[in-house]
């Protein structure tokens, strides 16, 4: 599996002379040991612009399977470190790679609305994202993804010229929800924490 840093060393002139990307609070980013960064999901430049401010971290990411099979594009998000899920179902495979990659002392990221936004304005996060945070139980560092809905949105073939940015934030405290019953009121609970965190972060509305 390639990683993010490959990515980087790759596309990092194409970033800069499209996006202008700037990445803020990275200094929240753990410098060793697994984590996960929950963030929002406006385009499908998030993933790079997160892996290309994330300092010399090798991060992964969960995909849709359906991205995997779109010629060229499923390539390239393979070699960036992604992994193909199911939405919609019980995709143990998934789940179980989730845990394994966090387990091999990587970080991952989550996009937690699940799917990209529609109008630009924070989507409520999934309760399976807060599923499988509760069952990692690692530090969680929120992400805010800016300009990237104004660059490429939803139903756009191309990108744009813009500026962009990542914003990053503390580690989430969870330990008092990690203490409660592994049920979904408390997967609910983790994910309207995150995005919450994830919201102080950027001007975007929350829908």
């Amino acid at each position: 599996m390639a990683s993010f840093p490959k990515l980087r060393f790759t596309t990092t002139w194409l970033i800069d002379l499209l996006f202008k990307t700037r990445g803020y609070g990275t200094g929240n980013i753990p410098p060793a040991g697994p984590f996960v960064v929950v963030a929002n999901h406006a385009s499908f430049l998030d993933p790079y612009l997160i892996g290309y401010t994330s300092r010399e971290r090798e991060v992964g990411f969960m995909a849709k399977a359906e991205l995997f099979q779109v010629p060229i594009l499923g390539l390239i998000i393979r070699n960036c470190g992604a992994f193909p899920v199911m939405r919609g179902t019980r995709d143990q495979e998934a789940v179980q790679r989730f845990h394994d990659f966090l387990q091999s002392g990587k970080p991952l990221v989550i996009f937690v609305e699940g799917t990209r936004t529609t109008d630009g304005r924070l989507q409520r996060a999934k309760t399976g994202s807060g599923m499988l945070l509760y069952n990692a139980q690692v530090p969680v560092i929120p992400a805010y993804v800016e300009g990237t809905f104004q660059c490429w949105p939803k139903g756009k073939l191309l990108p744009q010229r813009g500026r962009t940015s990542v914003h990053y934030g503390p580690p989430i405290p969870l330990d008092d929800l990690y203490r409660e019953k592994p049920d979904k009121t408390t997967y609910r609970k983790i994910a309207d924490r995150v995005m919450e965190k994830i919201a102080q972060l950027g001007p975007a509305q929350v829908r």
